[in-house]
């Protein structure tokens, strides 16, 4: 055997093997052999394992997008942060500065009075 079998294959043809041992299959049967023990024709057999390697890899790429919008979302935590904290060393700023008084002493001379509507 040239190639290594990643951890997800070993852990399902331990699964398989057990699954074997407990309905009473030879460790050895072929797909026919399994089809025909569930009732099935090949065809059906394949199209079952077609349908479940579909939602494994459709389960693989949630959890991908799953572990991406983690990331953006820990980024983006990290920035409400820093961006709250600069904040309020500017409202501190200001109360130091007392420039809420100064604003709220100042008034708009430059507008013209707004005439009453008839």
């Amino acid at each position: 055997m040239d190639k290594k079998l990643k951890a997800d294959e070993v852990a399902l043809l331990i699964r398989a093997r057990k699954l074997l041992k407990e309905k009473g299959l030879p460790k050895d049967i072929d797909v026919s052999g399994i089809c025909e023990a569930a009732g099935v024709s090949r065809k059906t057999g394949y199209e079952w394992e077609s349908r479940l390697t579909k939602a494994d890899e459709l389960v693989l790429a949630l959890e991908q997008e799953n572990e991406e919008l983690k990331k953006k979302h820990a980024e983006l935590a990290a920035l409400y942060k820093e961006v709250r904290f600069e904040n309020e060393g500017r409202k501190a700023a200001w109360f130091i500065h007392g420039v809420d008084k100064l604003i709220a002493g100042k008034k708009n001379t430059s507008a013209s009075p707004k005439k009453p509507m008839p």
